[in-house]
């Protein structure tokens, strides 16, 4: 049942949200605080629900595309430090939608073991202008914190609620931008990691690269030499990729011989990697590459990211990896119990 009065903290960080066009193209900006009171004042209203509410902005928002590696984690702590002891109900964090997807699984990485929902929003149509989704968006993001959710991160845009981990951008022009394209998880038994051992050393971002015909093994080189911090590689099917003979692979064998971990994850939108099905997927985990999974590439990177920050390697980051921390790996499938002995069985099968 939901809540009749909700407490909630709503950090702005920029977006189409409270874009204006000034006749450059649409820009973001700042000080939109009164604009959401108006939407939460019209939604009390509406849903006769009193909501309790703190608003905040970053000190610069922005346009999401030009979200860099550290935004999802100044968002975060910014969420984790806002909320101190003060324990709303939810926080709503007002974000571009390009850039969404990653945030949120970042974020959700970052905040697992928080005890509040935290619900990303923004809209495909700047707030005050003709057929904005901005208000709607809004308010969905207020009705799912009202109604409870399990803590998490999640996506609130057009009609649904998604899990951040397991959510996409798949529409630039839809109301319904988003889309759950994997089904959420949950480990029976949330993993407890050892204790985070931040690494001093910022140069070692991480990266994307997408596989594709006529892919040069140079071009992967390169981004595995700049990404010093792992690649997530995303191949075809279950995990295959040009091979150029072996160059490729030998590619993929040098970078996780200097510690670069690769991971595999797959272009389709469901179904998982298998790297022991063909050729090329074993060529891949005999170099060293790490299995995603059914992992969205949002969530491998964010996760890659988050692991190697916190200063996880070797061994230990590929055992983290390809273990289900929140919903964004599928739970491994339990053997059946074999309830007939293997003798009783083949005597059965020999009548």
């Amino acid at each position: 049942m939901s809540r009749r009065s909700l407490a909630v903290h709503i950090l702005y960080t920029g977006g189409t949200f409270g874009m204006v066009d000034h006749g450059a193209g649409m820009r973001p900006r700042s000080g939109i605080g009164a604009e959401i009171a108006d939407v939460i004042a019209q939604f009390e209203d509406d849903e006769g629900m009193s909501v309790e509410f703190r608003y905040a902005e970053l000190d610069r928002v922005i346009d999401s595309a030009d979200a860099d590696p550290g935004t999802a984690c100044r968002i975060a702590e910014r969420v984790r430090s806002d909320i101190g002891s003060a324990r709303p109900d939810g926080v709503i964090v007002i974000h571009g939608t390009d850039t969404m997807a990653y945030s949120g699984a970042r974020i959700a990485f970052e905040l697992r073991e928080f005890a509040v929902p935290v619900v990303l929003t923004g809209a495909q149509i700047p707030l005050g202008h003709a057929g904005s989704d901005a208000r709607d968006n809004l308010r969905l993001a207020l009705n799912s914190i009202a109604a409870e959710p399990v803590p998490g991160t999640y996506i609130a845009f057009g009609s649904a609620l998604h899990p951040a981990v397991r959510a996409s951008k798949r529409a630039c022009d839809d109301y319904d931008g988003f889309a759950t394209v994997r089904e959420l998880t949950p480990p029976p038994t949330p993993p407890v990691l050892p204790i985070a051992r931040p690494r001093a050393d910022a140069s070692r971002p991480v990266g994307l690269f997408t596989v594709f015909p006529g892919m040069h093994a140079d071009l992967l080189d390169a981004a595995l030499r700049h990404y010093r911090g792992g690649i997530v590689l995303e191949c075809y099917g279950s995990g295959t990729l040009p091979q150029h003979g072996s160059a490729t692979i030998e590619v993929v064998r040098q970078a996780t011989l200097r510690g670069t971990p690769v991971l595999v994850i797959t272009q389709c939108g469901s179904g998982a990697i298998d790297l022991a099905r063909y050729l090329p997927g074993r060529a891949l985990l005999d170099a060293g590459a790490i299995s995603g999974g059914d992992m969205t590439r949002e969530a491998a990177l964010a996760k890659l990211a988050h692991l190697v920050d916190a200063g996880f390697a070797g061994r230990e980051l590929r055992h983290w990896l390809s273990t289900n921390l929140l919903g964004e790996l599928a739970n491994p499938v339990a053997a059946p119990p074999n309830s007939i002995p293997i003798q009783d069985t083949y005597l059965t099968w020999s009548r």
